[in-house]
């Protein structure tokens, strides 16, 4: 059976990025497969932190819609929320990646883990 941390290893090679996770909507991690010199708490925690202020500014300024994706850019790398419905998809990449949500191998990851199945 293919793990989670399966599906964002592949996407990870796929992609040439940095790593990968999945967080539920309150900011807990549920899968990750970071590189080399990513610590899997601390990260879990950034990301978690970011999510939630990002989502708390977007009720704040109350949007049309709901947030579907949303890039992070600073001058050492990005940070990239995918929403799944019931998690997001986290992607973490070198400042020189571009890369949005209609990506076919983002796309795949996202089908993938939203669609497999729990023994």
């Amino acid at each position: 059976m293919i793990t989670m941390r399966d599906i964002l290893k592949k996407l990870n090679a796929d992609l040439g990025i940095n790593g990968s996770m999945v967080i539920t909507p309150d900011g807990i991690m549920v899968s990750a497969a970071l590189g080399p010199g990513f610590e899997e708490d601390s990260m879990a925690a950034f990301a978690a932190s970011l999510l939630l202020s990002l989502k708390r500014s977007l009720l704040a300024m109350r949007p049309q819609g709901a947030m579907r994706s949303c890039t992070l850019n600073a001058s050492s790398g990005k940070v990239m929320f995918f929403d799944m419905q019931n998690s997001y998809l986290v992607l973490v990449a070198d400042a020189s990646m571009t890369l949005d949500g209609n990506a076919v191998p983002v796309q795949d990851a996202i089908h993938k883990i939203t669609n497999r199945r729990i023994a």
